[in-house]
């Protein structure tokens, strides 16, 4: 009953751990060196044979401190201790001596040795360590001191920065025997005095108090020559062109100002240009638009008859759709009744 038990338990244990990942809220980097500690909780199962006659399933809590020297290589250190029920022979009728029959067996080590682990990704890193140590039984079957050795593996996904959970698994050897070595009614392979060894897996938990490492900084931008400037636009404004209400002809002190523009056309030989027509606010939109369409044609014939080539010049009205001034004063509507030239 109680190894159905515990191997429920382990079952959930290990579901919660490899199911943690799609769970985790915020995700983490493997840290690359710093201390850490730890513990590892899980089932204690014997394997020789000598142990099983005197001990079943039970549990493990291991826990843990070391430091990564970096991300591959750090130093371990721990407790082990296990617990083991009794066999569910009963002897104490049988045999004289094993007024403990009933106890269970209680042991603990403390160890120490290597760590190796490699990284896989951004979240996960896979680990084996080798530990030596002494182990003392404190109850039941065991009661001395003796050396050991541990060795075992596990793999461990970060959920934070610092926090991540794991599997484990680990075999373990103490060069120490239960008591006592000979039992009435056991086979021959389960007699006499032998090592016990055992082993125990499950869940780790972990704090790292290391830090993920900087990312490397960004390559220095490669210097690039500038683009080249847009060519600027030229545009000619003649404000001072400007014509009667409702009138489309020229003023005569419109003519110098087309006379200079016709000068400044002729020394910029590959210019297009756009004539553009405006009116006030007086009219109809309809009305208007035709109106700023004949003034602008009034200036682009004076322009053609005075050498500008007429395939350069483009004239369009806007009506008055583009005031420069306000239309509710003379002087406004006065200055909004023109013409410009605009590099095409």
């Amino acid at each position: 009953m109680e190894r159905k038990r515990f191997l429920t338990v382990l079952v959930f244990l290990l579901v919660l751990t490899l199911t943690a990942p799609a769970r985790a809220q915020k995700r983490a980097a493997v840290a690359d060196a710093g201390p850490f500690f730890g513990v590892d909780l899980g089932v204690s199962e014997p394997i020789n044979s000598n142990y099983r006659a005197h001990v079943h399933t039970g549990g493990s809590v291991e826990p843990y401190v070391g430091y990564m020297l970096n991300k591959y290589l750090g130093l371990q250190g721990g407790l082990d201790y296990s617990f083991q029920p009794p066999d569910d022979d009963d002897r104490s009728r049988l045999q004289a001596g094993l007024d403990n029959e009933e106890n269970w067996t209680h042991l603990l080590g403390l160890t120490v040795g290597p760590r190796f682990q490699l990284p896989v990704g951004d979240l996960v890193k896979l680990y084996v360590n080798g530990q030596g140590g002494m182990y003392k039984g404190l109850h039941g079957r065991l009661n001395q001191w003796a050396p050991g050795v541990t060795a075992g593996g596990g793999l461990d996904v970060n959920l934070t920065p610092n926090i991540s959970v794991g599997v484990f698994g680990r075999w373990h050897l103490a060069y120490m025997s239960p008591h006592p070595y000979m039992l009435v009614g056991q086979v021959a392979d389960q007699q006499g005095p032998a090592d016990i060894q055992w082993v125990t897996a499950g869940i780790a938990l972990q704090w790292a108090f290391a830090q993920p490492a900087a990312p490397p900084p960004p390559p220095a931008p490669v210097a690039q020559a500038p683009p080249p400037a847009p060519p600027a636009k030229k545009k000619i404004v003649l404000r001072s062109v400007h014509f009667d209400f409702d009138k489309a002809t020229l003023k005569p002190e419109a003519k110098p100002i087309l006379d200079e523009a016709v000068q400044v056309l002729k020394q910029e030989g590959s210019v297009d240009i756009v004539v553009e027509g405006h009116t006030d606010s007086v009219g109809t939109d309809k009305y208007n638009l035709g109106l700023s369409r004949r003034r602008a044609d009034t200036v682009r014939r004076y322009l053609v008859d005075h050498g500008i080539a007429a395939s350069r010049i483009t004239a369009e009205g806007f009506g008055e759709s583009k005031p420069v001034a306000s239309n509710d004063t003379a002087d406004g509507r006065a200055q909004n009744r023109r013409v410009e030239l605009h590099v095409r």
